[in-house]
């Protein structure tokens, strides 16, 4: 049973995960009033922070593992991402989906009284 320290350094290990993207929404409004370049920037450096991190949290929770306990997260770290990928293309296909990722892209737009085609948006988020 794990104690309440080991539980609230695990939380600490994944507080960074949960704050930068909670932390990029809500400055959205922010973003929106800077300069494009500068926008893009702050982006890409909230993606590669967290992508970043995420990996070296998968890394530093496999060190303790054993054999097999390693061919097991190398299998799931091989055929995890396409079986996500696949997934969730085939999601792009059911209308309700589609419905709910052309809502969140029209939502988060520059210009909120543009619209937004669904097919656009299935088609950007396929590539």
């Amino acid at each position: 049973m794990a104690t309440a320290t080991n539980m609230g350094r695990g939380a600490l290990w994944i507080l960074p995960l949960v704050a930068v993207p909670v932390a990029f929404f809500v400055a959205i409004p922010w973003l929106k009033s800077i300069s494009h370049p500068v926008a893009i920037l702050v982006t890409a450096g909230a993606v590669i922070f967290a992508m970043s991190y995420a990996s070296y949290l998968s890394f530093r929770a496999q060190r303790g593992l054993d054999e097999v306990q390693k061919a097991g997260a190398a299998f799931a770290a091989q055929w995890g991402a396409p079986a996500g990928q696949v997934a969730f293309g085939l999601l792009l296909v059911l209308p309700p989906f589609k419905d709910f990722a052309t809502a969140v892209v029209s939502k988060f737009a520059v210009h909120p009284a543009a619209s937004v085609d669904g097919t656009v948006v299935v088609l950007s988020l396929a590539l």
